[in-house]
């Protein structure tokens, strides 16, 4: 029987359908790119919160070791310091002792605020002087163009020296080592200067990630600290400004900043300058007694915009206070916690003070420490995924023009008088993908 073969004809694609193909092969890529970049994001934001939880573990642990170490002996040398810092601006030490000469609850609340701000700086001038105005005590000196003695003996000059030994293989001398402690300092002071005068979302400043480097792995002044080097790999700790010296950073190889009395985030519109008028028991520095929502009456109280905006930084803050038997109880966010009573405050508006010539502003202010009766706790932020902070930097100060970089002010705003007190709607936009030790974002416990 006769077969036949039938031959099928063959043809390509046509143009449309290879079109096709490629647009869902496209299409298919594109949602995978989307897929993993998500998975990515998420990573770098675990890996973020991780380490500042980490980071504020150990700065419980730190604040904890100060408490511990503020009696006896260590006490009467922050005492003896704070005096000498009052002495140096013409204020008599014997207004402030009783006739045994023990020094009264302000000055030791004082001296506890003076160690606190030496035990964890955030910016190097005040690391290694205690500064009450325009004099000061130095309990630390300063090696060279403002490094101070302590930064220069445990983390520039071993770090100087080993740098030589890597790159000559041999033992510098000690003139080998101080010229490159120089030499890397000179980058330090520079790349602070650039974060200052540019952008403030675009470079960063990178001194208080140094300095939270310093206080919890190499400082012990508190004691020995325990071995903590470990817990951080590469990817947490680097140096990006060049200058050597190691700073704590996110996932996105931006430096964390550190606040450690971030009080004009909860309060911005805190009057400035803060300085009470003895002839008005109600003048603007005094707590409003019955808050209505209305600072118009030129008394301090937190609006609940205000209470919102920090609490994407801060979570558990304390609600607003809800008057019982008619009596409205103080605003906890309007209390020093480390001076419930408010022992600082009076001294500021004591009249007998007043009538001495001695004005206690020159010594409690909010450049040397912060906003007096207001909220505050130690705070670690990252700027998130967007990279930008929404926050004035530790190192972004300046005092006569009511900038509070110092005290987390907002960035872009001012105290009253001198621009807006509260953050723009942009602010508020970019603190959303912050990262800090104690916002929810982070799974902080408050």
């Amino acid at each position: 029987m006769n077969s036949s073969v039938r031959h099928l004809e063959r043809r390509g694609f046509t143009l449309v359908e290879l079109l096709m193909v490629i647009m869902i092969i496209a299409f298919l890529a594109g949602l995978t790119v989307v897929a993993m970049s998500g998975f990515t994001d998420d990573a770098q934001v675990e890996a973020t919160k991780s380490t500042v939880l980490k980071i504020s573990r150990l700065i419980d642990e730190r604040v904890e070791a100060f408490d511990r170490s503020f009696t006896g002996d260590q006490r009467d040398r922050y005492v003896t310091a704070t005096l000498g810092v009052l002495a140096a601006n013409n204020i008599q030490v014997r207004y402030f002792a009783d006739r045994q000469g023990e020094v009264t609850p302000a000055i030791r609340f004082l001296a506890y605020k003076y160690g606190f701000r030496f035990q964890f700086p955030q910016r190097m001038v005040e690391f290694h002087a205690v500064t009450g105005g325009p004099t000061g005590t130095n309990i630390s000196a300063a090696v060279t163009n403002g490094m101070p003695l302590q930064f220069y003996q445990r983390v520039a000059y071993p770090l100087a020296r080993q740098q030589l030994v890597d790159e000559t293989e041999a033992d510098p001398t000690d003139g080998d080592i101080n010229q490159r402690v120089s030499d890397n300092w000179d980058v330090h002071v520079a790349a602070e200067a650039t974060a200052q005068s540019s952008d403030l979302d675009t470079i960063h400043s990178t001194e208080s990630a140094e300095l939270l480097y310093y206080i919890l792995i190499k400082g012990d002044t508190l004691g020995p600290a325990r071995s903590v080097e470990d817990e951080f790999s590469s990817a947490e700790i680097a140096d990006t400004d060049g200058d050597s010296f190691p700073e704590f950073i996110d996932s996105w190889g931006q430096p964390l900043q550190f606040y450690r009395w971030p009080t004009r985030l909860f309060d911005p519109t805190a009057p400035y300058p803060f300085k009470p008028d003895f002839s008005d028991p109600s003048d603007v520095t005094e707590v409003d007694p019955t808050p209505d929502g209305d600072e118009s009456d030129g008394l301090r109280e937190i609006l609940d915009s205000e209470r919102e905006y920090a609490s994407l930084l801060v979570k558990g803050l304390p609600p607003t206070p809800t008057p019982i038997g008619g009596t409205t109880p103080r605003d906890m966010m309007l209390i020093d916690p480390d001076d419930p009573v408010g022992i600082l405050y009076t001294l500021l508006e004591d009249e007998y003070y007043k009538n001495l010539g001695v004005d206690m502003t020159t010594i409690f202010n909010e450049v040397t420490f912060h906003t007096p009766d207001t909220f505050h706790a130690p705070l670690v932020v990252s700027a998130g995924p967007d990279e930008k902070l929404g926050l004035r930097e530790p190192n972004h100060t300046d005092g006569p023009n009511g900038i509070f970089g110092n005290l987390a002010q907002y960035a872009g705003t001012f105290a009253p008088g001198y621009g807006s007190p509260v953050p723009t709607d942009d602010v508020v936009e970019v603190l959303f993908d912050n990262i800090s030790n104690r916002n929810r974002r982070a799974g902080a416990r408050k």
